[in-house]
């Protein structure tokens, strides 16, 4: 496999099929479906400092057994992470969370995923949380709330959901101005001509097919 195939974003397919070997973890995993693993991406993505991977992989495969499956997990969630990656590096203004793409995607699951990331660096994590709470609120509630909670109103869930990206987009460029290697231009805000274009929105070629598919793959 060559490097530009280790980012392309996952299909439908491919979604169903890494969830269903999630789901094969064993009972109280701490990652076992697709919304939680993007979270916790996510959150390794744009922590202050680098994670390898061997220090998470393992918290997202434990439970399954040594077997070609287990190796086609290890593909898909490698290809996920390379098109986060890629993503909140090239064009982190058009980032979405998973769950804004269809409500088989758990909000709340989402967002704990992402605090459990946290806590694979929480001294990492710790400057950046007391001197920019506000970031981490939408996270935080969700997680609490797996928005449903019968005391929040739909529009404060809502609220909470559209401020998620923004916290993600201002971490982001948070990380990308203090790491080493990065460049100061790096953590300014991408300005973009067109409007956003969301993974499962139609392509605005105007070939008909969802934008993950046609010239979003291609970007990638």
């Amino acid at each position: 496999m060559n490097n530009a195939s280790l980012a392309v974003p996952l299909s439908d397919d491919e979604y169903e099929a890494l969830g269903a070997l999630l789901a094969q973890a064993r009972p109280g995993a701490d990652v076992s479906d697709v919304s939680t693993l993007e979270g916790l991406l996510t959150a390794i993505v744009v922590a202050p400092g680098l994670t390898a991977p061997g220090t998470w992989l393992p918290q997202i495969l434990d439970g399954m057994a040594e077997s070609p499956q287990t190796e086609r997990a290890l593909n898909l969630v490698m290809r996920h992470y390379n098109h986060l990656a890629q993503w909140l590096q090239q064009d982190a203004a058009s980032f979405e969370p998973i769950f804004h793409c269809g409500p088989e995607w758990g909000i709340g699951d989402w967002c704990r995923g992402f605090l459990k990331g946290m806590q694979l660096d929480a001294a990492g994590w710790a400057p950046l949380l007391a001197t920019q709470p506000d970031w981490f609120t939408p996270m935080q509630q969700l997680a609490a709330t797996e928005g449903r909670d019968a005391s929040m109103t739909d529009e404060e869930t809502e609220r909470w959901m559209d401020a998620v990206a923004p916290a993600v987009i201002a971490i982001n460029a948070a990380r990308l101005g203090r790491r080493p290697g990065t460049t100061a231009h790096a953590a300014r805000p991408v300005q973009r001509a067109t409007p956003k274009v969301g993974r499962n929105d139609p392509c605005p070629c105007g070939s008909g097919k969802k934008y993950k598919k046609c010239c979003g793959a291609a970007d990638a």
